[in-house]
């Protein structure tokens, strides 16, 4: 109980702190890899707490652990933070609006690292007195929002040896602040990028017979690929093809030679992704065979669906009713969203949660990935005490 209740004083002392450190984060976005600024100010913030934390050998991002005196020894929990923005505009009329044009924090990730540096200086204070009995990580990842994901190069940095569990939060507007959403299972789906690239001869308009038909065949491509999936894979599986761009041609009397079509291909269930991506290929090329165009599909590998475990949403649901409330966890829905904290709990179990950011009372909030995207700030206070908790528990407490 003295523990708890040292985690709720010093989450409130430093609210306007974590506030302001998340503020500065989002007035600077930088985008995957490039996150050079960010990085610093967690290298900054974590020694002059009398930490160690070490750069990763990419160039961006950090691990830190914090060890109760005297042990060197795992097992260790682990809190992942994702540290990257994403190349939209940011639309927000705000004081601490995005200063780099065509780049903003519009997935929350500014939070996230806020709350994970809040989390580091709460657990110095919980060992200075003799109240941290086991270790932690702190895991600021590069690049989420690439694909694979950085979450492969901090796997690959160390992040996961020694550790017994791992955890995560995300920015949720679909949950009301000073909540949070868990579900056992698949919480995010698969994703996968598609790029279909076809070729011709091209031509004139007025003799379309002399050529193939490029942009019938993407037409097609368009509008039947979707469908005719969801005929070739199991319906349960929740395989969702959606194109987010097309692309042929400069003038209105010319049949193009090249052009291209890209999406998103998703899924609910590893099976189903791996059907999917089977048969993409082939599929393609029989709908764009009776245009006579060349074709060339390329499938860039994303990430698995995240699968939180049991014995995680467990302890985090505790730990959440514990500081919190007992009515402050929620459940939510699978989402057909990628995250790449997958690769995390492939290797290590843990959970990853919906950190409520929609302010109270309101029915709606923008959707992450939107430039309008923001968040009521006070779910930083929120997700600090609840990692904090559960970072500062075992899993047997």
């Amino acid at each position: 109980m003295h523990r708890r209740q040292m985690i709720t004083r010093a989450a409130e002392r430093l609210n306007d702190r974590l506030v302001a450190i998340r503020r500065d984060i989002h007035a600077h976005p930088e985008v995957g890899h490039a996150e050079h600024r960010t990085t610093q100010l967690i290298i900054d913030t974590l020694t002059a707490a009398g930490l160690a934390p070490k750069l990763l050998e990419v160039g961006t991002g950090a691990l830190c652990d914090i060890l109760p005196d005297g042990s060197t020894e795992p097992p260790l929990v682990g809190l992942r933070a994702d540290i990257d923005a994403l190349p939209i505009q940011e639309a927000n009329d705000v004081p601490y609006r995005s200063v780099i044009p065509g780049v903003c924090h519009a997935c929350g990730h500014d939070v996230h690292t806020a709350i994970v540096l809040g989390v580091g200086l709460i657990l110095t204070q919980l060992r200075e007195q003799g109240l941290l009995d086991h270790g932690v990580r702190l895991i600021f990842q590069p690049a989420e929002e690439t694909s694979p994901g950085g979450a492969l190069d901090a796997i690959d940095g160390g992040a996961l040896e020694g550790l017994s569990e791992v955890y995560a939060m995300h920015c949720d507007p679909r949950t009301e602040v000073g909540r949070i959403a868990l579900r056992t299972g698949a919480i995010t789906s698969a994703v996968d990028s598609v790029l279909i690239r076809l070729s011709s001869s091209g031509g004139h308009t007025s003799r379309p017979h002399l050529t193939g038909d490029l942009v019938g065949a993407l037409g097609a491509l368009a509008t039947t690929m979707p469908l005719l999936l969801t005929r070739r894979v199991d319906p349960r599986s929740g395989v969702s093809l959606v194109w987010g761009r097309i692309h042929a041609g400069n003038v209105t009397n010319a049949i193009p030679a090249s052009g291209e079509i890209e999406g998103t291909l998703r899924a609910l269930s590893v099976h189903g992704w791996r059907d999917a991506q089977q048969i993409i290929t082939s599929l393609a090329t029989q709908v764009v065979a009776p245009y006579g165009v060349g074709i060339h599909v390329s499938i860039t590998a994303g990430v698995p669906p995240a699968v939180n475990h049991a014995s995680g949403v467990e302890r985090f649901s505790a730990a959440a009713k514990a500081v919190l409330g007992r009515g402050s966890v929620g459940t939510t829905e699978q989402s057909l969203g990628g995250e790449d904290f997958s690769w995390m709990l492939q290797q290590v179990p843990g959970a990853l949660a919906r950190l409520g950011v929609r302010p109270a009372g309101a029915r709606s909030a923008p959707d992450i990935h939107q430039s309008t995207f923001d968040v009521d700030e006070k779910c930083i206070g929120t997700g600090l005490k609840v990692l904090t908790e559960l970072a500062s528990t075992s899993g047997s407490s």
